[in-house]
């Protein structure tokens, strides 16, 4: 982003507080007060509770009292329509962040060269996005092999009734079975948080030390806001392993996903050290 904005220093600032506002006073605030006075207006919380589709009965009720009774169906699906087109640009824009990311990490040889390389007629870092779009597609495979596991295990009575087909019945053992595996949506899931909650602590305290000593050191914006966000991170890691002692979820799915980012860290430090050495390139700054 900063390569490619006009004015960087002041732009991204900028667009970073302006997307907090958007999402979280405009979207997350007002959908949050909606769903409550929807809540406590006829559709109760034991009505939610009791539904497959919570959101969806609300749309009904919605459309049926907007439209005309027997049209809130096909608001409700028109709802649906732009939810999935939502979800497939949110991923879009995942994708593209990832791409640009191992872009700049090639260029700047943290990771092998030709994912900094851009296409000669599209100008865009082609290696970097068709490399996460394999890989994303194997984790989402992945992510709904075992879905059914855990504590969503469904009983062998469920099981036996289900259409006896490769497709249909691929993942499904027996009750005891599914429930002694992890859940491979949850596992998959806080793998990518976990990851997430890395990034944003070290970006924080990378910001604390950047700023320290500079002329321009502020103590609001260069030490107490990222030393929350900092502490904020690690709080959410180490939920990874207070939450089951408190009987919110298992141990299994908070396990599997340490254990993985353990490895892929472990592998990131390997190359890293690897790659510094055949560089010539120092691993610590000596100097300032």
């Amino acid at each position: 982003m900063g390569g490619e904005a006009k004015n960087p220093t002041k732009h991204i600032p900028i667009a970073v507080i302006a997307s907090l506002l958007i999402q979280g006073l405009l979207c997350y605030l007002i959908e949050y007060f909606a769903a409550n006075y929807f809540l406590n207006s006829g559709y109760t919380m034991q009505s939610a509770t009791g539904s497959a589709a919570p959101i969806g009965d609300m749309m009904i009720i919605v459309g049926d009292a907007l439209l005309g009774h027997g049209n809130g169906r096909w608001f409700m699906l028109g709802e649906a329509v732009t939810v999935f087109l939502a979800l497939i640009g949110t991923t879009l824009s995942c994708m593209n962040t990832g791409a640009r990311v191992t872009y700049a990490m090639g260029k700047d040889d943290e990771a092998p060269e030709h994912f900094g390389i851009l296409h000669a007629k599209t100008l865009s870092p082609r290696s970097a996005i068709w490399t996460l779009a394999i890989i994303s597609a194997i984790i989402g495979v992945i992510a709904v092999s075992l879905v059914f596991a855990d504590a969503s295990a469904p009983t062998d009575a469920t099981i036996a009734a289900l259409p006896h087909g490769i497709l249909s019945s691929f993942g499904y053992t027996n009750h005891d079975q599914l429930a002694a595996l992890p859940n491979s949506l949850g596992v998959v899931t806080l793998t990518s948080n976990f990851g997430t909650f890395i990034l944003y602590a070290l970006s924080c305290f990378l910001c604390i030390v950047a700023f320290h000593k500079r002329p321009d050191y502020n103590v609001v914006l260069h030490l107490l806001i990222p030393g929350f966000g900092l502490l904020a991170n690690l709080t959410c890691m180490a939920f990874y392993l207070v939450g089951p002692v408190f009987n919110l979820g298992t141990f299994k799915e908070p396990l599997f996903a340490l254990g993985i980012a353990a490895i892929w860290g472990i592998y990131g430090a390997i190359y890293f050290l690897r790659s510094s050495q055949a560089k010539g390139k120092a691993i610590l700054v000596q100097t300032k």
